[in-house]
């Protein structure tokens, strides 16, 4: 051997090595192998070293084969070359052994290739495999016949040709010829490697019971990780534990939500080893499978669930690109249109176009001709879509949808594929179902036969959750069908839903049983049969509340509310049709105010659960930063003297634009304290599932009542009607206001009354404030207030009100029960100091004043029975109570100065617990609310009726939003006194949830909140507060009853008195903060003050009174 060849041997040796090599970079070794097999090949060539050069022909086929480097598709063509070669060396009859191991890698080759037609790959892989055969067989070399065997089962797993289930089929057999030497003892590897393939094939298998199937493919798998352990082979433990998931996913046997949880798991665990960084292929791969499984998740909330599998499925086509992976491209491609066709969050119709897109783009490289199953099951899944798309004409996409269907069905043969084909014929009876061309009649009766051919295969025994969907469709198609019997066609609907809802139960499918029992309720309540459906209900109902219990997110929690609410009034319904009217309040009461009293029950059974500080110190931080930025100049602002002074205590900011640049950073530092209020959230221990809240019974509701002349009033709108439960210590009463819906009565308020005030509020017409008392003598027509008093309420002396949506902001308190109405003008000043309107003449008072509601009855307004329940458990002292004042933040109210300086010497409020303007920051405000008993909070407020939670205080360096509140916990609080305008005013959603400020400071420890339903005038509001602590002083007065004298004195108050017993200590109090830059401002208010002691009766108009509610104990 000459020193060429000498040298050339050494390189192939080193290669050999090198390629082989544990340590170092993978890939750098390979390369060098690769190099040094090149350059042996120069050397050892075809003609004078044959065998030689087949020699490193083979090993450099290995080396591509393994190369991590380069182009794979290139890396796979040069691997099949190189073999190729060595073959034209290496002949069966000369060297079978060489030749027969050179067939199998060729054969592993093709198993994977990607160049070429993905099913004739798979037939020369086979062909490949069965040709090694011919060498190695079971006597002679039974480890190596073993091995063949095992792949051969895995080219058959994968086959196209032919029947897919004579196919796996073979898989099996070769498999499990395979086991017949891999046993457990002798050879552990392979017997685990073998086991995780038997697996696979009776995770996909066709023939043969599918629920037994699977069981023995969890076995198997099972198996396979006696061996696979992750510290001795991570990779086999990591594909393992993704093909386990994949089974659990399958899995018929067992609870469904257990199982899905159980493949979430396997996933992660594969995802520990599959990094995108290590074995990117295998990670997309199982973060496709992770999507599916969050896709079809039952626990959890369905939307978070949904985001979590688009998030994996688009994690997964960061790897799977068209060019490189076509086929997984395609497959993750149409998993997406799955997510997307069910997607909650977004927007719908642009989610059903996404599906759409995502479905074409999978059929780009399914076709039919060479993936005629992924084909098929794309063109079902693009039928689904259309069934649902919102865009385009609906009777096209139904035609469409139909057309898709019936494309799958060409491959989707009964005898082939007879779980597809069930599917596929689901699937076209929900498109007949809906269809609009075609005779109505023939169509529902095509329904109800491809639901009946669907349901030959989806029997309850091997596929009960298929069968229960089926059973829900056919339920829906006899519902509606025109021909037969109408009375059997129900019949036979209801037997439908109820055979479903054995599988679909609260428990183990919340979702879906929520669609049938609402489905079934519906029917027995359309034909009055109102105890069946009470049963159907009360099961749709525990569905809502558990879907909604396993939500960690607010905003999905009322979502879910509402979109259930449906059957929360047609339980109630049932109930008063039954006359059982104390389950129907008991359920009102269920609906309503979930977020609030969630959020009390937290605080108050889980007191010493609070909230990270860093959590609480990063969300303030963001919240200084997001006023600071939106504020630029409000510090300076406020310590200037040329304020304009403000007649009401509503809060309209500051008038310049923010910049343009900031905007952009206003958004990201918002969308970053949103996300920091979410983890917030999550903490509390009813979203974290720690603690569930039992409705309020009857008895616990009566408790609430301490005596005879007490009663709740608990209202509550229908479609059609609106109801009054009057709820007394003994019994249950009902008064229906016919014919006051939706509609007539709570869309009329909010167009009459809600919208005429916000334009109010803006400063565009005064229409709401004049219109005020002819709006309250008509709401209280359409509540029939007098005949209510009359038939139940002639015995009672408090009320407790519970209102329901829209009548949350109607100010009970002054709703006339005579016909007599009290009008009101606008007497505010102008920022440039000139009235909105002409001096009014005096006004004359009638001589027969309205007599109100709050006139009979002393008022409490509450937003639900459980949030007075929760105060009432509420264990606090209220001997010598501290009291602490904030007044005035921003430093443009007149009359709050007034006001607080009363209170402080009426209660001898040490200074340090009073917050004067610049003392009244967040920081301090936060602070006082630990220290005292009585908080009386007298500046600026504003609601925010589009977004609640940021509804806000307006203090002297930033804002106190609701949001906060919900974050705060006060065990000293008894009484809150919000002197600002707003603080309970929300418009109220489906789920009737009223956050407000108010509800805010009940939720974090208050007894008692007095607070206010709109922008009250500021110096009316300081005389009002005034003459309540009076009251409050003589312990002889409860609450409401101090309120509701306060409300009589400021109403009562004439002019003469206002002269005699308050204009010269207003006067003086005016004088004495005069300065040379107000001068102009007080001297404006010398001449308001002036005006309104010149009229008989100045603050008779509810406008000025009636605003305050009293909420909580009395």
């Amino acid at each position: 051997m000459n020193e060429a060849e000498l040298i050339a041997s050494t390189i192939s040796d080193f290669s050999n090595l090198i390629q082989q090599f544990p340590l170092g970079k993978k890939s750098d070794n390979i390369e060098i192998a690769i190099a040094g097999y090149l350059v042996a090949i120069r050397v050892f060539n075809y003609e004078n070293f044959p065998e030689e050069w087949a020699i490193n022909q083979v090993n450099l086929g290995i080396a591509y084969n393994q190369r991590v480097t380069g182009n794979l598709v290139e890396n796979q063509e040069q691997a099949v070359a190189a073999y190729k070669s060595a073959l034209s060396v290496f002949s069966q009859e000369e060297y079978p052994a060489y030749w027969g191991q050179i067939q199998i890698n060729i054969g592993r080759i093709y198993l994977n290739r990607i160049k070429g037609d993905k099913a004739e790959n798979l037939e020369r892989a086979i062909a490949s495999y069965l040709d090694a055969m011919f060498v190695y067989n079971k006597e002679t070399f039974p480890l190596e016949w073993a091995n063949i065997q095992n792949s051969i089962g895995n080219a058959y797993c994968e086959r196209i040709l032919g029947n897919r289930a004579d196919n796996l089929e073979n898989a099996l057999a070769y498999y499990q010829a395979a086991l017949t030497i891999y046993t457990y003892d002798s050879f552990p590897q392979q017997w685990g490697k073998t086991q995780n393939n038997l697996s696979t094939v009776y995770t996909n298998r066709i023939r043969g019971d599918k629920a037994q199937n699977i069981e023995s493919a969890i076995s198997g798998y099972h198996n396979a990780l006696l061996v696979r352990t992750l510290n001795n082979f991570p990779l086999d433990w990591a594909i393992t534990h993704n093909n386990l998931g994949n089974a659990y996913i399958n899995r018929i046997k067992g609870d469904r939500a257990d199982n899905l949880e159980t493949a979430i798991a396997a996933y992660q665990n594969a995802l520990e080893v599959y990094t995108k960084s290590d074995f990117p292929i295998d990670w997309a791969m199982t973060q496709n499978n992770l999507g599916i499984a969050y896709r079809n998740r039952i626990k959890g909330d369905r939307a978070d669930n949904l985001e979590t599998a688009i998030a994996a499925y688009q994690n997964a086509l960061e790897v799977y690109t068209k060019f490189d992976f076509p086929i997984d491209w395609a497959m993750t491609q149409n998993n997406l249109g799955n997510a997307y066709i069910n997607r909650i969050k977004g927007d719908r119709a642009d989610n059903l176009e996404t599906a759409i897109a995502a479905y074409q783009n999978a059929l780009e490289v399914y076709t039919k001709f060479d993936f005629p199953i992924d084909w098929a099951m794309t063109q079902n899944n693009l039928g689904n879509a259309y069934i649902n798309r919102i865009k385009g004409d609906r009777a096209d996409n139904l035609e469409t949808a139909i057309a898709a269907y019936q494309n799958a069905l060409e491959v989707y043969t009964k005898f082939d594929f007879p779980i597809d084909w069930a599917m596929t014929q689901n699937n076209l009876g929900n498109a007949y179902i809906n269809r609009i061309k075609g005779d109505r009649a023939d169509n529902l009766e095509t329904a109800i036969a491809v639901y009946q051919n669907a349901l030959e295969v989806y029997t309850k025994s091997d596929f009960p959750i298929d069968w229960a969907m089926t059973q829900n469709n056919l339920g829906n198609a006899y519902i509606n069908r025109i021909k037969g019997d109408r009375a059997d066609n129900l019949e036979t609907a209801i037997a439908a839903y109820q055979l479903a809802l054995l599988v679909r139960t609260p428990e183990a499918d919340p979702i879906n049983c929520l669609t049938t029992s609402r489905n079934l309720g519906n029917l027995h309540f359309i034909q009055g049969n109102w105890q069946s459906a009470i049963i159907a209900y009360q099961q749709a109902i525990t569905a809502v509340e558990l879907t909604r219990s396993w939500s960690k997110d607010d905003d999905r929690r009322q979502e879910i509310l509402a979109d259930g609410i449906g059957v929360y009034q047609n339980i109630i319904q049932c109930f008063i049709n039954l006359l059982q009217y104390h389950k129907a309040v008991e359920y009102v009461e269920r609906s309503r105010s979930r977020m609030v009293t969630e959020l009390m029950a937290s605080k108050d059974l889980y007191p010493n659960a609070e909230i990270a500080p860093q959590l609480l110190e990063e969300y303030y931080r963001l919240q200084q930063l997001l006023f600071d930025l939106s504020h630029p100049n409000s510090l300076g602002t406020f310590h200037g003297m040329s304020l304009t002074v403000a007649e009401s205590r509503f809060y309209r900011g500051f008038s310049e634009k923010v910049e343009k640049p900031k905007l952009a950073e206003i958004e990201q530092i918002e969308a970053k304290r949103q996300e920091v209020w979410r983890e917030i959230r999550t903490t509390d221990p009813v979203l974290a599932g720690q603690l569930q809240i039992d409705p309020l019974s009857i008895d616990q509701m009566q408790a609430l009542i301490k005596d005879g002349e007490t009663a709740i009033l608990s209202f509550y709108t229908t479609e059609d009607d609106t109801y009054i439960f009057i709820v007394r210590q003994q019994d249950v009463q009902l008064y229906t206001c016919k014919g006051q819906g939706i509609e007539t009565l709570q869309n009329w308020i909010f167009n009459n009354y809600l919208k005429p005030y916000v334009a109010y509020r803006n400063n565009q017409n005064l229409a709401w404030r004049n219109n005020m008392g002819e709006f309250l003598q008509q709401i209280s027509q359409h509540l029939q207030l007098n005949q209510l008093i009359s038939k139940h309420l002639s015995d009672i002396k408090e009320l407790i009100i519970v209102p329901h949506l829209f009548l949350h902001q109607i100010p009970f308190a002054a709703l006339p029960l005579n016909n007599l109405t009290i009008s009101s003008t606008d007497t505010r000043l102008s920022p440039n100091g000139k009235k909105t309107t002409q001096p009014p003449a005096k006004l004359k008072t009638p001589e027969i004043k309205p007599t109100y509601l709050s006139d009979k009855f002393r008022l409490r307004v509450i937003p639900s029975c459980q949030i007075l329940s929760y105060c009432e458990k509420r264990n606090k002292s209220t001997d010598s109570p501290k009291m602490g004042i904030v007044e005035n933040a921003t430093g443009d109210l007149i009359f709050t100065g007034y006001e607080c300086q009363n209170l402080a010497q009426m209660f001898q409020v040490p200074k340090n617990l009073c917050l004067k303007y610049e003392q009244a920051t967040v920081s301090n405000y936060r602070q006082l609310t630990q220290q005292v008993q009585i908080l009386h909070s007298s500046h600026h407020a504003t609601a925010d009726l589009i977004n609640p939670l940021e509804s806000r205080l307006h203090l002297f360096d930033g804002q106190v939003t609701l949001g906060d509140l919900f974050t705060w916990r006060l065990p000293e609080l008894t009484d809150v006194f919000l002197s600002c305008c707003e603080t309970n005013l929300a418009l109220s959603r489906k789920a009737d949830d009223i956050l407000t400020i108010a509800a805010g400071f009940l939720s974090a420890g208050a007894l008692n909140v007095v607070s206010t339903l709109w922008a009250v005038d500021d110096f009316a509001t300081s005389l009002f507060c005034l003459f309540y602590y009076q009251h409050r002083q003589n312990s002889n007065y409860t609450r409401p009853e101090a309120l509701y004298l306060a409300q009589l004195q400021l109403r009562n108050l004439t002019g003469k008195r206002l002269d005699g017993e308050y204009r010269q200590e207003l006067e003086a109090y005016l004088q004495n903060i005069k300065t040379d830059e107000n001068k102009n401002r007080v001297g404006q208010m010398k001449y308001y003050l002036a005006l309104l002691c010149g009229q008989d009766y100045p603050f008779i108009s509810p406008y000025y009174w009636a605003g305050f509610v009293s909420q909580g104990l009395r």
